[in-house]
Order: structure tokens, then C-alpha cells, then sequence
């Protein structure tokens, strides 16, 4: 884990602060922030299967095969009933474009997602390609997550609290004051984002066969999860 405190702060007004009271007495109005870095110990991948058939009842039956292998297969991912979630199927007909430039139905296509929460991160290349085999056709979303989230986030905004407090505690001795009471917390904001290098989303894979065609192999590993807090503090200034 690691932690960046970042330090700015405003004397007796802020942008943060206009649309709120302040006291009448000397104060200053101060902005906590941290940051706290870990890296990832799960995932949440969403998936779609799809196809398309003459008739609608195969092309239903061939996505519930697909989807029936994916879960037969889930034990060797320690990944429990509990861990996965599946949507209903969707039977609709498929429409195209004919040379006319006029819709004509082309069969029926079937789809459905599935959602899987992988507990061991160092099993997802296993398993997408598993996921490839039987038949996936899109990699919607892989989700990088912290099984401690909470734990962290109340960690950065502990920090932030510190943070403002030292913040007005240097600013006040530097011009020959004390900090008094707190007066009033404004507001605190608490997130998180997880990124790759410079915080690259993770996109929708598209794919044909068995390759991953628009993401480079890996591409999609996150290095690290970000835990962001702020607090906004008045703070009474006391002449020495």
C-alpha cells in the first residue's frame, strides 16, 4: 500500500466553501486529500454469448449449450455458484440489409450475459481463454476489485482527516496562530479508480474465433486500484 498525501489549502475562503456559512471570528478553511494505492485480488467479468440460426429454437438451444459449458467448467476457477450470475436469454430476429437497401429478417438471434466474480486474479488469462472456447463472443467487462475496499477507503480518508489537520496546524503557527475548534466538515468524498499506466478504461473486447482482436495480449491487466478521499474543514484560528 501506498499513500500520497497531496496539500492545498485556502485561507478564509474556498470555492468549496462559497455556498456554505462561515464564522464571523478568524478561521481558515482548509482541504484534506490522500491517496492510497494497492493492487487488485479479483475480478468481475461480464460476458455475452451470441448466435444466430435459422430458427429460433436452435439458436436458443445453442447458447444455452454454450453457457452450460462455461458453468460445467467454473469448479477448475474455484468459482462457486454464489460467484456467478446469468441473465435471461433474448431470442429476437435478425435483420440485415439487402442490396436494395431495404431490412429483411435473416434468422434468429440468441444472446445472454453472464457475470462471473473471480476470487484468484492470477487465474483470469485461464480463464478468459477457457471462456473463448465455449464459444464467448464478447468480453464486455473485467473489473479489477479489492476484496479490502472498505478497509482502504476508510485508510485514505483517515489520511485526509491527518492531512487537513496538519495542513491548518503548519499554515497557522507560520503566521503566529493556533488552530482552535473545528467549526464545521463540509463535506468528504471517498472513491476509488483502478488504471493501467495513465488510467486506461477497461473497453469492450470483440471477439471472432478464439483470438481477442482489439486489445493487445494483457492489455486489459490493471497494475493498481486508487482509494481517493477529501475533506473539507473550518478550523478557529487563535491569536499566541
Amino acid at each position: 500500500m501506498m499513500l500520497k498525501s497531496l496539500l492545498p489549502l485556502v485561507l478564509c475562503s474556498s470555492s468549496a466553501m462559497a455556498a456554505t456559512s462561515l464564522p464571523d471570528n478568524r478561521h481558515i478553511v482548509v482541504k484534506g486529500e490522500a491517496v492510497v494505492r494497492t493492487a487488485p485480488d479479483r475480478a468481475d467479468i461480464t460476458l455475452e454469448f451470441e448466435t444466430v440460426k435459422a430458427e429460433s429454437v436452435q439458436a436458443k438451444q445453442q447458447v444455452d449449450e454454450q453457457v452450460n459449458k462455461l458453468l460445467a467448467g467454473l469448479n477448475n476457477f474455484s468459482i462457486d455458484e454464489k460467484s456467478i450470475s446469468a441473465g435471461r436469454i433474448f431470442v429476437e430476429p435478425n435483420m440485415r440489409y439487402d442490396e436494395n437497401d431495404n431490412q429483411v429478417k435473416d434468422g434468429f438471434r440468441a444472446t445472454r450475459k453472464v457475470k462471473v466474480s473471480l476470487k484468484q486474479l492470477s487465474l483470469l488469462d485461464g480463464f478468459l481463454n477457457f471462456a473463448l472456447k465455449v464459444g464467448v463472443n464478447q468480453i464486455e467487462q473485467i473489473q479489477l476489485l479489492s476484496s479490502k475496499a472498505s478497509d482502504y477507503e476508510q485508510a485514505a480518508l483517515d489520511k485526509a482527516v491527518a492531512n487537513a489537520k496538519q495542513q491548518g496546524s503548519s499554515l497557522a503557527s507560520a503566521f503566529e496562530a493556533k488552530l482552535g475548534r473545528v467549526y464545521s466538515i463540509q463535506s468528504q468524498e471517498v472513491g476509488s479508480h483502478f488504471g493501467y499506466g495513465s488510467n486506461t478504461n477497461i473497453e469492450r473486447i470483440m471477439v471472432t474465433g478464439s483470438r481477442i482482436n482489439t486489445v493487445p495480449e494483457g492489455k486489459y491487466l490493471q497494475e493498481s486500484i486508487t482509494f481517493r478521499a477529501s475533506v473539507n474543514v473550518v478550523f478557529d484560528l487563535v491569536l499566541e
